[in-house]
This record gives structure tokens, sequence and C-alpha cells, in this order.
């Protein structure tokens, strides 16, 4: 089969002159934060802690032998040869942390309230009744003033009662009105006495007038019958006769009402007289108005409390400083709220306070060296911010409860001579020296210490610096020193920079550096004469 030639461009299209060029599509944004940036910073962290792991292995440890340094006790000034078994050892070393002695001193609100103005903060020193800590004052100096007034109130009711018994007391004193009626009825009764006694003579009087009148009538009656009177004359001296009898009768019978006013008189008299021997009311009144007086007293007194207490709480709004100090803690800020009743028991204290006069530490010493330890023994501590300075320390306390999980037991020591650069809950260590016996070989001896002359570098009049092995670290440490004037052999006393159980570099190379990780091969006698173990 064969095929014929075909001409394949004569398929193909060509294009008009007028059509326009091809558009040209945008090329996508290069992501290089993702494609480049990020793993990149992953390449390098997993570079760095490769690095970081495998840098005991690039960076190996520098193999070193250490000296311990030698304490001695007893020793000072110029050589003085003894021999390697005198020297103290401590008997303990531990670590612990700075704390006040005996406790720290909370600076409490006395009253409720809410935080206004902190006025000290951390770290600053407070006078005895320095204000630390101001409320809000506002709903206090309202409660002052409500309850003045209501004092007010309550002394003016007592003036009031103390006028009403001064009045009862003057009325009893000079009972007027009480002997007045009991005069009074007296001289009534004498009234009616008098006209008892003289009812008789008027009596008599109305009978002799009525018996001369009767006669008149008698006399008049003839003549008017016979006509020598008239009848005018007869109805006169009959009507006088009749009514001169009337009041003879009238004055008969007054007898009984006399007697009745008499005894009536006579019980006034009685009646006014045991008022003024008993005088019951003005007794009620005076009692009542000094009941008066003493409830409206009870009452001043219970209104003066309420206004000092409410005096007391104003002023309380200002919480004080009780003892001087130095601020450990500041527990609020403004807006806390400071509450006397609340359950929580800090929900008062303002903040804390510490005497940097009187620091000690708090030591976790291990049960199996506790026994070793006892009150009032001497120690010396170290602080590491202050390497270069032993304070003289004493055992006050012995906790009597353990740490199960520590397996230690809690021990203070007070710190004899503390420096204002201490604080609370710095890291430090302690070391408990043996207690010389009184009259001993060592009695008034201080501790020494002293190191190989060949391991000092020294750098100017006094001054040197060591090379020491941190065991916890497994790094050398360069350490500033003091040079004393003891000397043992070729050992050289150190005053300051050390303590005992410091152990120096003994084979430190020229390269050395601060911080550089070192493997302690074992510990070796230096070059200075002094037997391995007097240390």
């Amino acid at each position: 089969m064969s095929t014929a030639n075909v001409d394949l461009s004569a398929l193909s299209r060509v294009a008009p002159e007028t059509a326009p060029p091809p558009a040209r599509v945008p090329l996508p944004h290069a992501r290089w934060r993702t494609r480049v940036l990020l793993p990149g910073a992953l390449l390098a962290a997993t570079g760095g802690l490769l690095l970081y792991a495998a840098g005991a292995t690039l960076w190996p440890a520098v193999p070193v032998h250490v000296v311990p340094v030698l304490s001695k006790s007893g020793v000072s000034g110029a050589s003085a040869p003894v021999d390697g078994t005198s020297g103290a050892r401590a008997v303990v070393q531990a670590p612990g942390w700075v704390e006040p002695d005996p406790y720290p001193l909370a600076v409490s609100a006395l009253a409720d309230g809410v935080v206004q103005e902190v006025l000290v903060l951390e770290g600053q020193a407070v006078e005895a009744g320095q204000v630390v800590v101001r409320l809000v004052p506002d709903d206090a100096r309202l409660a002052l003033a409500r309850v003045e007034a209501e004092s007010r109130q309550a002394t003016a009711h007592l003036a009031a009662v103390q006028a009403a018994l001064t009045a009862a007391q003057r009325e009893w004193d000079h009972p007027v009105e009480l002997t007045r009626k009991l005069a009074t009825a007296e001289a009534t009764l004498a009234e009616k006495q008098a006209e008892l006694e003289r009812w008789p003579a008027e009596l008599a009087s109305a009978q002799a007038l009525t018996e001369e009148l009767r006669a008149e009538l008698d006399r008049v009656t003839p003549l008017r019958a016979a006509g020598q009177a008239s009848d005018i004359e007869y109805i006169r001296a009959r009507q006088q006769y009749e009514s001169q009898r009337a009041a003879t009768d009238a004055i008969r019978a007054r007898r009984p009402v006399l007697e009745a006013q008499v005894a009536n008189a006579q019980a006034e008299v009685v009646a006014a007289r045991e008022n003024l021997r008993l005088r019951i009311p003005e007794t009620r009144a005076l009692e009542e108005a000094r009941a008066a007086v003493a409830a409206a007293e009870a009452a001043v007194a219970e209104k003066q409390a309420a206004r000092d207490e409410a005096a007391l709480r104003l002023e309380r709004m200002e919480v004080r400083a009780p003892v001087a100090g130095v601020v450990m803690n500041r527990m609020v800020e403004p807006g806390s709220k400071l509450m006397l009743n609340a359950t929580e028991m800090q929900s008062a204290i303002a903040m804390r306070l510490y005497d940097p006069r009187k620091l000690q530490v708090r030591v976790d010493v291990p049960l199996a060296d506790a026994a070793q330890v006892g009150v009032d023994q001497p120690a010396e501590i170290i602080v590491d911010v202050l390497p270069e300075r032993v304070f003289r320390g004493r055992v006050t306390r012995i906790v009597n409860e353990a740490d199960v999980q520590k397996n230690t037991l809690q021990v203070k020591v007070a710190i004899l001579d503390p420096s204002p650069e201490l604080k609370p809950e710095m890291l430090a260590r302690a070391r408990f020296l043996p207690v010389t016996p009184p009259g001993g070989p060592e009695a008034g001896g201080s501790l020494h210490l002293f190191v190989p002359e060949g391991l000092l570098h020294r750098m100017g009049e006094g001054q040197a610096h060591v090379w020491l092995a941190d065991p916890a670290r497994n790094v050398a440490t360069r350490r500033l020193v003091t040079i004393g004037a003891g000397r043992i052999d070729q050992w050289v006393e150190v005053t300051q920079g050390l303590m005992p159980g410091d152990r120096l570099i003994a084979d430190a190379p020229p390269a050395l550096r601060d911080g550089q990780g070192i493997r302690i091969l074992g510990e070796t006698p230096a070059t200075g004469g002094a037997p391995h173990g007097t240390h």
C-alpha cells in the first residue's frame, strides 16, 4: 500500500493581518516566605537543637583535679606550724533560703474597705506608723457625720431630762403645794368647827326672835277681831312670825350639815398631812426623772462610743506600718478589697515587712545528718549573691516535724552579722561547725581558710583570683579572694571569697573560661606541703 505525499501547509490557517497580538498571562507571585524562609527557620532550629544536644561531644568537658580548701581553727597571724589533723571541719553542710527572723510581719487593714492608693512598693523601707495604704474614706466619713449628729441629739435630750430632774428635785426639797393644801385644809376645818360652835347661839337667837314674833302675833290677833288693828298689821305680824319660825327650823337643821362639814374638813386635813408625809407623786416624778437622766446618759455614752468607733474607722482608712522595716511582699493594688471577717485568712493583709537587721536561713538538713545539729551551734553562711563574704550564724530553732518528701529536717540559723544586701528567699549555704567544749584546746579560736599559694592568680596588693569547681553544675567558676597574713608552709590564708568546703581546680589550663564545663577526676594534694586529708 502506497501513500501519496500530502502538503500539510495547505491545512494551516493564515491569521489576518489586522488580528491583535495575543494577551500576556502574568506569572504567579513567588511565595518565598513559605517556600524559603519557613523551611530555613525549621532547619536552623533543628540544627541548633542538634548542636545543643551534641554539645558535650563537640565541646567535651575539661578534665581537672581539685584541691579542697583547708580549714584551721585557732590559727592567726604569721606562720604557725600545725599538724594536719587538728583542722576544724564542718560537721554538716546544707542549702537553704534567707528569710526574716523569726517571721515576716503582716501589715493588715483594721477596717474593711477598697484600696484607693498604695504608697510604698516592694523593697522600700518604711517607718513605724507610716501610712502605706489608703482606703476609700467616703462611706466612713459619712458614717462619722451621721453618728456625730445622733450624738448631739442625745446630748440635747440629756440636757432636757436633767432639767426635769432638777425641777423634780426642787419640788421634792420644797413641797410648797402640799404645804399649802395642808394649811388650807386646816383653815377650812377651823372654819367649820367655828361655825359648828356658833350654831347653838344662832339657834337660841332665832328661837327668841320667834317667840317675840309669836307674842306680837298673839297681841295683834284679838285687836283685829275688836277692830283696833288693821288687817295689814295682822298679816305683817303673822308673816314675820312664820318667816322667823322657818328660819329657826333651818338653823336647827344646819347642825348635821355643820357636823358633816367639820368631819370632811378633818378628813381633808388628814389626807393633806399624809400626802405631805408620803409625797408619792413627787417621789415617782423624782425617780422617773433620775431614770430618764440615767437612760439619757447611757444613750449619750452609746452615741459617743459609736462616734469614736466611726472616727476610728475613718482613721483606719489609712493603713499604717506597725513597726519599721522593708516591704517584702505587696498584696494589694488600687481597687483591691480588704476584708476583716472574710473566710480567707489573707483577705485583710496589705503587705508583709521584714527587718533587715534580723534575718535567718531556713536550712534543709538531711535526716541522716540531723543528729549532728543542735540549738546554739555555730555556723557559717554564704549567700550566692555575695560569694566573697562569709556570714556568722547560730542555730536558733529546729523544727519538730520532718519533711518526708525531701527526707530533711528544717533548721533555723540566725545571721549574726547580716548585710543590707541580703534579701529574703535568696539562696544560701550553711556549714554547721563543731561545738568546742569550754576550756578545750580550740576554745576561743576562729576558723581560718588556707589555699595553696600556687593556685592563687595574684591581681594586686592583697587581691587574687582562683578557679573553683562547681560540682552542682560541673562548671569552672572564677572567684575573687582577699589574701590574709596567715601562712602554713606554702598554704596562704584567704580572708574573703571562700568558704569551708570549696574545692579549687588544681590543674586549670590557661584557656579555661568562667562557666566552662569540667569533669572532676578526683582530689589531688597541691604543692604546698600540706598532707592530703587535712581539709
